[in-house]
């Protein structure tokens, strides 16, 4: 019986010896804690914060685009960026915060912003400071935990660039046979037509003077208009085409490609975008991937793919817009198409340069 209290009495005395240890530990513990959620915090604002600035400078830079009034487009900008919360607050920009300029892309490539009066001709840049900082009209962001390192108050800033400027439009269309398949719209063909008319139609809306041409692809493929502004000429190409076959992306690329380069037709200093359109999957010739990736690196075109039905392959045509620099949509249905084509048509002109 004595061995046993001795035995009991030692294991009290060690759990008596971890209370120390646990007191010391805890508020170590919870300390770090706290700092990894404060930088949890702190990143997630700056995501907020860059999302809030990109809308502001894009929206600011249509709105300059179609009516070059920079009083207009820093409202719109301004507006935007309300829109977007950064961290549970929307986005206050001051009026400084938003400023104007000419935008170009240098030897390199990269572009490169030049502040300028506003009442400089030819503006088509518009430049915007995100700023959740003491002196900024929506203040310094709270830190969750306040008081640990000495720092209860985040500062982040974020910076825009968005640019428009003219564009010459390649659109590369599948007339393979299975665009014969029935909707309830007619067929796939009809379907795509009527989404083309609508992307034309929103063109002509845009300030810019975009000029399109376009190639269509199934076994084989052809250039069947040259770059222009006669899009009713377009729309009666189109309508005189047939489908049937197989589905040869890479070469409707192809002929993409010598469309929009040709001196004769295209503009030198015009940025350059091919859409690819197809409802299925590639089946013959060259891999688009690999057109697309020359388009961009070689020629440096911007290629943009959208699939149509659900028997297309989304993934490599993913593949083929992220090798062409461009963005991948899809559409299910004539509504859906026709949205994905006006939506492409309508950002045309602008882009993010900074």
């Amino acid at each position: 019986m004595y061995v046993q209290r001795a035995t009991n009495a030692g294991e009290q005395d060690r759990r008596g010896a971890m209370l120390p240890l646990i007191v010391i530990c805890l508020p170590v513990t919870l300390a770090f804690s706290a700092y990894a959620v404060n930088i949890a915090w702190m990143q997630l604002t700056r995501t907020e914060l860059r999302t809030a600035t990109d809308a502001a400078a894009r929206a600011g830079s249509r709105m300059l685009s179609r009516t070059q009034d920079t009083d207009i487009a820093r409202s719109v900008a301004i507006d935007a960026a309300s829109r977007n919360t950064v961290a549970g607050n929307a986005l206050a920009l001051d009026s400084a915060d938003v400023t104007f300029g000419t935008s170009a892309p240098d030897a390199a490539g990269d572009w490169l912003f030049t502040q300028k009066p506003e009442d400089t001709n030819g503006l088509n840049g518009v430049h915007i400071t995100g700023r959740r900082t003491s002196g900024s009209a929506s203040g310094s962001v709270p830190m969750l935990f306040t008081g640990l390192f000495d720092k209860g108050h985040f500062e982040p800033v974020k910076t825009a660039v968005a640019s428009h400027m003219d564009r010459d439009v390649m659109l590369v269309l599948d007339r393979s046979g299975s665009m014969a398949r029935r909707t309830p719209g007619g067929n796939r063909w009809r379907d795509m037509k009527r989404a083309v008319t609508a992307f034309l139609s929103a063109l002509i809306s845009t300030p810019q003077d975009e000029l399109v041409g376009v190639a269509t692809y199934s076994t084989s493929s052809t250039l069947d208009e040259n770059m222009t502004l006669n899009y009713a000429q377009l729309t009666a190409t189109i309508d005189k085409l047939s489908v049937g076959g197989w589905t040869a992306i890479g070469k409707g690329l192809q002929d993409g490609i010598a469309g929009i380069t040709d001196p004769s037709f295209a503009r030198a200093n015009a940025a350059k975008t091919i859409v690819v359109m197809t409802d299925g999957q590639h089946n013959r010739g060259i891999m688009p991937e690999i057109v697309a990736r020359k388009a961009h690196d070689t020629y440096g075109i911007t290629v943009h793919t959208i699939t149509f039905s659900r028997s297309a392959d989304r993934s490599h045509m993913q593949l083929v817009a992220r090798n062409g620099g461009g963005r991948h949509w899809h559409a299910d249905d004539q509504a859906e198409l026709i949205a994905v084509f006006e939506e492409i048509a309508n950002n045309l002109p602008t882009l993010l340069t900074e």
